[in-house]
Order: C-alpha cells, then structure tokens, then sequence
C-alpha cells in the first residue's frame, strides 16, 4: 500500500495524487489516500479543504483519514521515518534527489508537495482518466464549453488573491500585464480570430486592466466550492496562458488538443535563480513555451 497525505488546493493536491499514483504503479501496489490533514487543520484560515472529490479518480484507490499522527511526526523524525518505510517530503519544488531516497527505502508514506511532471508523466493516459470529472457541468458551465467548443479558445489565467497578501506578496513572482499581453500576442501569432477565457480570483481587477481586449469572456460564473468548474473550462480550450499557479498548470496539462500552445511564465517565486531552474526544469513540459 501507498498512502499519500493530501494537502494544499485542488493543483497541489494534484500534483500529489499524481506522484503518488505513479509510485503505487512502478511498486505494484494500491494507492491510499489519507485526507487527515483536512481534519487536523481544516478549522485554519489557510487550510484549504479535500477537493479531488470532482474528480473520478482511478479504480484502484482507497481512502483513510487516519494520518493525524503522521502529520505531526513525519517532519520532525525525517531520517527515522524514511528508514521505517515511510518519507517526507517538505518542498514546494520537488527535489528530484529526495525521491531518489524514497525509492531506496521503498517508502509507504508521502507527504509534501510533489510539483514535478517527469515523475507521472509516463502515466498521462491513465492520469487524464483519473482526473475526468465526475459530475456533468450545470447549464451555465455548459454554455461555456459549447462557446470553447466552438472558437480558436485562448484560456488566460490571472492569479492574484492570497499571493498579494502580507505573507505571499514577496515570495511568489506577479507576472505583469505586459507579460500577459505578450504572451496573447504570440498566440495571435498563430491562431486566428481567438477569443480570450479571463479566469481569476480578482476579476474587477482583471475586467479593468484588459477592457480594450477584444473578443474576450470574463468567466466569473464559479467560486468557492463550484471553482473546479473553472478547471474543466481551461482545459478544454484549445490554447492555454497560464500564470505561476499549480491550478492553471492543471488546466493547461489536462488539455488534450496536440496542437496545443502553453505559455508559461519564467519563474515562480520571487527568490535565487537555483529555485527558478527546479520549476522550469520539473514544472515545465518540453512542448510548452515559457515567456521572460
């Protein structure tokens, strides 16, 4: 048995799910997913709550919320605990010598945040079984994705919400307007007549920056508990701007069109070049293009 404890928002625990299925495979075991932190932490501002549930996930999973314990030791006892078969694994940027380590204690327990594409990348197929939605869109998603269906699709994702506030602001990278009107620049380039899906946490903000943008559609329809919805939306565009955001890497890794153009920013945090060469060398597919 794999067990992977969940945490973090819908992209984080992706890229968990992910990692951890992968591993289940390559060890021929069932995949455990241990949603204790939820209930350890839900009643904090910042815990974001269980949210693969949208999701139909594969066949071989099971589910326990019984990692309460693990939660709190497995990032005190780290050299003990891999040795026990189980790891953690506490960086946002996934350290590809740290799964190295886990492979060679035939580790049992994940716990951290997996942001790597190389790790489940063999597994595409299945992945984008695993990660079909579950439920049927209501009717105003649903004309939203008969108006994507039916045009040169350009999703572009705008985050700005928590990474502004006093604890993110100087940590995570805010591509600039200029940044994001390039980047629709290069896809015009291309495609013709694109109509342009503005996805974010902030759209009056977004409204009023890109007000001169013609054939645009600001999609303000899902929140709280329904912004999975947003997801499904990105994903079935035909091209897709994403910002520094695990949520919009998403979007754009679960699109299927193999004529596809991904624009990603060059960074994702605010710090030294080291961590800018983890995330473009383990967030960014070869096929995605990246944007100074």
């Amino acid at each position: 048995m794999i067990r992977v404890i969940l945490n973090g928002g819908l992209g984080n625990q992706m890229f968990e799910y992910a990692s951890a299925f992968a591993w289940a495979k390559e060890n021929n075991k069932k995949l455990l997913i241990d949603t204790s932190f939820f209930d350890v932490y839900g009643n904090r501002s910042w815990c974001r709550p269980y949210e693969l549930a949208s999701f139909a996930l594969h066949e071989n999973t099971d589910f326990t919320r019984r990692g309460r314990l693990a939660i709190h030791v497995l990032p005190k006892l780290s050299l003990y605990c891999r040795k026990r078969g189980t790891f953690h694994l506490g960086r946002y940027l996934f350290d590809a010598d740290s799964w190295a380590e886990a492979r060679k204690y035939h580790s049992s327990t994940l716990y951290g945040y997996f942001a790597n594409c190389h790790l489940f990348e063999r597994y595409r197929d299945e992945l984008l079984k695993a990660f079909s939605f579950r439920y049927a869109p209501d009717a105003a998603n649903a004309r939203l994705l008969q108006q994507i269906d039916s045009c040169q699709s350009v999703s572009v994702h705008i985050r700005r919400g928590d990474y502004l506030n006093s604890a993110n602001a100087g940590v995570f990278h805010h591509p600039t307007v200029e940044w994001y009107r390039a980047a629709m620049r290069q896809i015009s380039e291309q495609a013709e007549e694109p109509v342009w899906f503005f996805f974010s946490d902030d759209m009056q903000w977004v409204k009023e920056q890109f007000a001169d943008v013609q054939n645009s559609v600001f999609v303000d329809t899902n929140h709280g508990a329904d912004a999975y919805n947003d997801m499904r939306l990105m994903h079935r565009c035909r091209h897709n701007i994403i910002a520094n955001s695990s949520f919009s890497w998403w979007g754009a890794w679960l699109n299927t069109n193999p004529q596809k153009t991904v624009i990603a920013p060059d960074k994702y945090y605010n710090d030294d070049n080291a961590n800018k060469k983890k995330y473009l060398s383990r967030m960014i597919p070869q096929d995605w293009k990246v944007l100074e």
